[in-house]
Formats: structure tokens, sequence, C-alpha cells
């Protein structure tokens, strides 16, 4: 089984399984604004006011920093890259 069906990459910079987006949806922490199917793109307002706009990429393209961990049935981006300055 795959257990990853989409990966978006977002205005923020980061990026997001299909098991991420669909969990902050669900829990409210992202509020849908916007789906459109061809092309496949999605608006949606994250907290703070934030307006992120996301677009599928396909998993093999992402870049080199980032990592795709399965824990159980739930697929996460991870960014693998280390800051450039600590906690003061």
């Amino acid at each position: 089984m795959n257990v990853v069906e989409s990966v978006y990459e977002a205005s923020n910079g980061r990026y997001y399984t299909d098991w991420q987006l669909h969990r902050r949806l669900e829990s409210g922490r992202w509020r849908r604004c916007l789906s459109q199917r061809d092309p496949d793109r999605r608006l949606v307002e994250a907290d703070g006011g934030e307006l992120l706009f996301l677009t599928p990429v396909d998993p093999e393209e992402l870049p080199n920093w980032t990592e795709i961990r399965i824990e159980r049935r739930a697929a996460h981006v991870v960014e693998t890259r280390q800051p450039l300055c600590g906690p003061r």
C-alpha cells in the first residue's frame, strides 16, 4: 500500500503530505478557501490569517533537505536541514 498519496509545495516554502493537509483542515488549524482541479491547486487560510497556496509536486522531486517519514499510516514531510542559528 502506498501511504503517500500526494505531496504539496506551499507558498511558505514548506512541503506537506496529503495526510498533513487533511489533518490540518479537519482539526481547524487550516481553513479551505479555494480548490481547483485542473490544474490541482488549493488556497488555505492558516493560523493567524496567513494564506497558503498549495500545489502538488512529485515526491521524487522534493529537495534533498526533506524526508518523507511514515509512522503507522501517516506520512509526514520533515525538514532535515539544520537551522543557521540556534536559540540564544
